[in-house]
């Protein structure tokens, strides 16, 4: 193929001249490229968005979707929970208001435990051996409280036996059973006799006469620490005395609890024993029935060859009364008492 442009020549299947460009006038002219389809309305695509982070699906295996994450508290299904705890709670406890705060019922806890009578028996107790005392009109009031308390927990203890007391927190109720019928209805009895017991004791006392009261509680414990300590302390202190008289007539000189066998065989927490040397010394530790660090001492000196005890004892009322024997004592030699 000659080029009609430049003359020269090239192969005849090129299509355009090698040297000046020209095109080859014996190929067929390419058809033209169709220009692309533009999409249409209904096939146009929506420009992608960005997903927001709080948004995203977590699929990776160390991933924790937030639906199902331990910290999140599944939402209760309202179904029956078993109530034995809390019955038993509302029988030993009940005054105390322990299953209330156990369902929810903090406000209602919180009355139980302050009228009830738990609080108040508590801090009675407590204060007693300081000789602190409630007065009259708390008494009064603590006294039908105490009772409106124990009647509201018995009906808590019927509701729980029958499955009709709820939860308010949760909002489901606890089942109950037989058996819980029958042991509410034992309790209820109990509480009845104990209170019918309780009225009479209070109306044949003068009903609440706190004075009288503790005055009786008073000679009773009195009465119950003199038959056991001051007997106890009393056997001591004569067994010290005999071995102290047993060393003497010996070797002639007073001796220490070690050096005459004396050893201190008492196990009361009220009483302490003190080693004088020429003597013992009983102090009473307590404040119930006698006044605290109450003592009584008793002390010898050796006249004539013989020993001569010498006792110093208490002049507090109480302490006579409580503890008549440490008042008594005579040892085999002379004795002289200085009060």
């Amino acid at each position: 193929m000659i080029c009609p442009k430049c003359g020269r020549k090239y192969e005849d299947d090129m299509p355009q001249c090698l040297w000046c460009d020209a095109p080859n006038p014996k190929m067929k002219k390419q058809p033209e490229p169709k220009p692309a389809l533009e999409p249409t309305k209904e096939f146009e695509l929506e420009p992608v968005q960005k997903i927001p982070a709080d948004s995203r699906t977590f699929t990776g295996p160390d991933d924790e979707c937030p639906e199902f994450s331990e910290t999140t508290e599944p939402e209760d299904d309202g179904k029956p929970r078993k109530g034995t705890l809390i019955f038993w709670m509302s029988i030993i406890l009940g005054e105390a208001g322990v299953h209330c705060f156990m369902s929810g019922r903090t406000l209602r806890g919180w009355l139980y435990l302050i009228f009830g009578g738990f609080a108040f028996g508590f801090w009675a107790g407590a204060l007693s051996p300081f000789e602190i005392y409630f007065p009259v009109a708390v008494h009064f009031i603590m006294y039908f409280t105490s009772i409106a308390v124990n009647v509201l927990t018995c009906i808590d203890a019927w509701k729980i036996a029958h499955g009709k007391y709820t939860n308010t927190k949760k909002g489901f109720n606890y089942t109950g059973a037989k058996w819980m019928t029958v042991i509410t209805i034992l309790s209820i009895v109990f509480s009845a006799a104990y209170t019918s017991i309780s009225f009479v004791g209070h109306a044949k006392s003068g009903f609440l006469n706190i004075e009288s009261y503790n005055k009786d509680l008073r000679e009773k414990s009195i009465k119950q620490t003199s038959k056991s300590d001051s007997e106890s302390i009393a056997a001591v202190i004569e067994i010290y005395m005999l071995k102290q008289e047993q060393f003497f007539k010996s070797e002639n000189k007073l001796g220490r609890f070690k050096e005459i066998g004396f050893a201190d065989t008492t196990a009361s927490m009220y009483f302490q024993i003190q080693d004088l040397g020429a003597g013992i010394g009983v102090t009473y530790k307590s404040m119930f029935g006698c006044s605290r660090n109450s003592t009584w001492l008793y002390t010898t000196s050796i006249q004539d060859g013989k020993l001569t005890w010498y006792t110093s004892a208490p002049q507090d009322e109480n302490c006579k009364e409580a503890f008549p024997k440490l008042y008594i004592l005579t040892p085999n030699s002379e004795c002289v008492n200085q009060e």
